[in-house]
C-alpha cells in the first residue's frame, strides 16, 4: 500500500514538474500567442451553453404556443440569438483551429532549438556512455511533436473547464444527480486510461536501444558514406535481414502493448456509455411524470451530452498531459544535464597576440570506462611559433593530447597549460576560439564552397578575398575554377546541382577552413591522408610559411611528411619516448629511425 502511494506521489510530482516546464516552453515560444489563444478559447467556450439555453427557451415557447397565442415575432429574438451564437462559435472555432496550429508549430520549433543547442554544446564525455545515446534518442523522438501537443491540450483545457462549469450549472438547476453521473463517468475514465499511459511509457523506454540499433542499420543501408562498401561486399541482404528481425521483434512487442491498451479503453468506453444511459433513464422518467417541461428535457439532453463530451475531452486532456509529461521527462532532463567540464566562475583568458607556448606537465588521463590510462605522466613543452609533429602507433595517445588541449576532457593528474595558464581555468568555448583543428574524421558540409571555407570562422562578415587565399594555400583554387558558379558552387550530392568530390578534394576544403580561421594554434590530424604524394609534399612544404609564427601541431603516420617539423615527439603507450629533430632521431637509431627506415623501404 505504501509503495503504491509512493509511486502515485512520484507520478503526480513528475507530471507537475514537467507540466510546469512545458508551459514555460510554450510561454517562451510566444507569450503573446499563449495569452491570445487562451482568452479566445475561453470566450468561445461560453457559446455552447448559451446555445443550449436558447434552444431550451425556443422549445418552451413553441410548447407554450399550443394553448396560447404566440407570434413569429415572439420567437424571432431567440432565433437570432441562436444564429449569432452558432455563427460566433463556428467562426471563432475556425480561427482558433488555424491559429493554434501555427502556435503549436512555434512551440515545436522552440523545443527543437533547445534540443539542438544542448546537443551541440554538451561535453564530449557524455558520448562515451551508451545510456547517453539512448537518452538522446528518446529526447529526439519526443521533441518533434509532444511539446506542441502538450501546448494544444493545455490551451483547450481552459475553454473546456468554462464550458463544463456553465453546463454543469444548467444541469444542477434541474437535479444534482445529473452532475454526479457526469463527473463520475469522467473520473472513472481518467483512472482507467492512466494505466495505458504507464504501459506505453514502460514499453517505449524499454525499446529504445533496439530502436536505435534499427535506425543505425537503416542509416547504413541508405547513407552515401557506406553505399560503396555495402555493395562491394554484398552486405545488403545480411543487413536487411537483421533490420527486418529487429523490426518484427519490436512490432510484436508493440502489438502486445496496444492490445492491452485497447482492452483498457473498451472498459473506459463502456463506463462512459453506461452513465450516459442512466442519465437518459432519469430524464425519461421525470419527463413521463410531467416534472420536466419540454424545454427542460431539451436542456438536460443537450447539457448532459455537452457535459459528457466536455468531460470526455477534459479526461482525454488529462490523459494526454499525463502521457506527454511522462514521455517528455527524458527531453526536459536532457536539457538540464550536468556539465562534465566545469566552467570557472571567473575564467582566465589567453592574452591577444602570439601564444608563448604550450605545456603538458606530468599529465595523466583515462577515458571513462576505459581499461587503462590513455596518457600517463606525460611531459611536453611546445615553444612559441614552433611546428611540432606527434607520431606513434594507433592508441599511443596522440589524439588524446589534442582532446585535452581543447578541453573536451580534463586531465585527472597534472596540468595542460597554454601561455602559462592552466586550461582548467579557461572557458572551453573561449579557449577553442583560439585553436583551429583539422580532425582525421573531418566533417563534409554539403553546402557551397564559400560556406565550406567560412565555417572556419562564420562570426565575422564573409571575406571572399580571405576565402580565395585559404583555397589557394590549401591547393583547392584549381578545383573551384573548374566549377561553373565559383565560390557559389555546391559540393556533394545531397542537394541538386552539387559537385561530387573525391576524398582528397574534401580534405583540401577542410584544410582551407583551418587556414581561413586564422587561429593562434593549428592542430592538423593526418591533414593529407587522402591526398596524392605530389599534393601532400607541396602542402607540407608551404605549411611552415602558412603558420606565420603560430604554434602548429601535426599528427601523422607518414614519416616523410613530419620531417619538416621543428621537433618530432614519438609517443608510445601514453608516454613520450623520443623527442628531437628528424636528424636527431635518425642519429639516435631507436624506434623512430627503425620505423622511418621501414616506411622508406616501401618507396625503394
Amino acid at each position: 500500500m505504501k509503495a503504491n502511494q509512493s509511486r502515485l506521489k512520484g507520478r503526480i510530482s513528475r507530471v507537475k514538474k514537467n507540466l510546469r516546464h512545458g508551459l514555460s516552453l510554450a510561454w517562451a515560444a510566444s507569450h503573446r500567442l499563449f495569452i491570445r489563444y487562451t482568452a479566445v478559447g475561453i470566450f468561445n467556450a461560453v457559446m455552447a451553453p448559451i446555445a443550449v439555453l436558447l434552444g431550451a427557451m425556443l422549445v418552451n415557447k413553441i410548447a407554450f404556443a399550443q394553448g396560447h397565442t404566440v407570434t413569429f415575432m415572439d420567437v424571432l429574438p431567440i432565433i437570432i440569438g441562436i444564429w449569432v451564437t452558432l455563427a460566433v462559435q463556428r467562426t471563432v472555432g475556425a480561427y482558433l483551429g488555424y491559429g493554434r496550429n501555427l502556435y503549436v508549430r512555434r512551440v515545436e520549433l522552440e523545443a527543437e532549438r533547445r534540443l539542438l543547442e544542448k546537443a551541440s554544446k554538451v561535453d564530449l564525455g557524455h558520448f562515451d556512455n551508451s545510456d547517453w545515446h539512448d537518452r538522446l534518442a528518446r529526447a529526439k523522438r519526443d521533441v518533434s511533436w509532444r511539446p506542441g501537443d502538450l501546448t494544444w491540450s493545455v490551451l483547450g483545457l481552459s475553454g473546456n473547464i468554462v464550458t463544463l462549469i456553465a453546463m454543469a450549472g444548467l444541469l444542477a438547476s434541474l437535479h444534482y444527480i445529473l452532475v454526479v453521473l457526469a463527473l463520475g463517468a469522467a473520473v472513472l475514465s481518467l483512472v482507467i486510461e492512466s494505466r495505458v499511459t504507464s504501459k506505453m511509457y514502460k514499453f517505449f523506454y524499454k525499446e529504445t536501444p533496439e530502436e536505435r540499433e534499427r535506425g543505425y542499420i537503416a542509416g547504413l543501408l541508405a547513407e552515401s558514406r557506406t553505399t560503396k562498401e555495402i555493395r562491394a561486399n554484398t552486405l545488403a541482404d545480411y543487413l536487411l535481414k537483421r533490420h527486418r528481425k529487429l523490426s518484427e521483434d519490436l512490432f510484436r512487442q508493440r502489438e502486445q502493448m496496444f492490445r492491452s491498451g485497447t482492452r483498457i479503453s473498451i472498459v473506459s468506453g463502456i463506463v462512459t456509455a453506461t452513465t450516459l444511459a442512466l442519465a437518459y433513464i432519469f430524464v425519461s422518467l421525470r419527463g413521463i411524470n410531467g416534472t420536466l417541461h419540454p424545454g427542460d428535457i431539451v436542456l438536460v439532453i443537450g447539457a448532459f451530452s455537452s457535459v459528457s463530451a466536455t468531460l470526455g475531452q477534459i479526461s482525454s486532456t488529462f490523459v494526454a498531459v499525463d502521457q506527454h509529461t511522462t514521455f517528455l521527462e527524458d527531453y526536459f532532463s536532457f536539457l538540464t544535464v550536468e556539465q562534465l567540464i566545469p566552467i570557472p566562475q571567473h575564467p582566465r583568458v589567453i592574452p591577444d597576440g602570439p601564444i608563448e607556448g604550450i605545456q603538458f606537465n606530468n599529465v595523466s588521463f583515462s577515458y571513462p570506462g576505459g581499461t587503462g590510462a590513455a596518457v600517463k605522466g606525460l611531459n611536453l613543452d611546445i615553444n612559441k611559433g614552433e611546428l611540432i609533429a606527434l607520431v606513434g602507433e594507433n592508441g599511443a595517445g596522440k589524439s588524446t593530447l589534442v582532446k585535452l588541449l581543447l578541453r573536451f576532457y580534463d586531465a585527472q593528474e597534472g596540468a595542460v597549460c597554454i601561455g602559462g595558464i592552466d586550461v582548467k581555468e579557461m572557458d572551453p568555448e573561449v579557449l577553442r576560439s583560439r585553436i583551429g583543428v583539422l580532425f582525421q574524421d573531418y566533417a563534409n558540409y554539403e553546402l557551397t564552397v564559400r560556406e565550406n571555407v567560412m565555417m572556419g570562422w562564420p562570426y565575422d562578415e564573409v571575406d571572399d578575398k580571405r576565402i580565395r587565399k585559404a583555397l589557394k594555400d590549401s591547393h583547392s583554387d584549381e578545383l573551384v575554377r573548374k566549377m561553373a558558379n565559383g565560390l557559389d558552387s555546391k559540393v556533394g550530392r545531397l542537394f541538386e546541382g552539387g559537385h561530387d568530390l573525391s576524398g582528397g578534394e574534401w580534405q583540401r576544403l577542410a584544410l582551407a577552413r583551418i587556414m581561413y580561421r586564422n587561429a593562434d594554434i593549428w592542430i592538423l590530424d593526418e591533414p593529407t591522408s587522402s591526398l596524392d604524394p605530389e599534393a601532400e609534399a607541396s602542402i607540407f612544404a608551404e605549411l611552415k610559411e602558412n603558420l606565420r609564427g603560430r604554434i602548429g601541431i601535426v599528427i601523422s603516420h607518414r614519416f616523410s611528411t613530419v620531417r619538416i617539423a621543428d621537433r618530432i615527439a614519438v609517443l608510445d603507450d601514453g608516454q613520450i619516448t623520443e623527442l628531437g629533430t628528424h636528424e636527431d632521431l635518425l642519429a639516435a637509431n631507436n624506434g623512430y629511425a627503425k620505423l622511418f627506415e621501414l616506411q622508406a623501404m616501401g618507396y625503394r
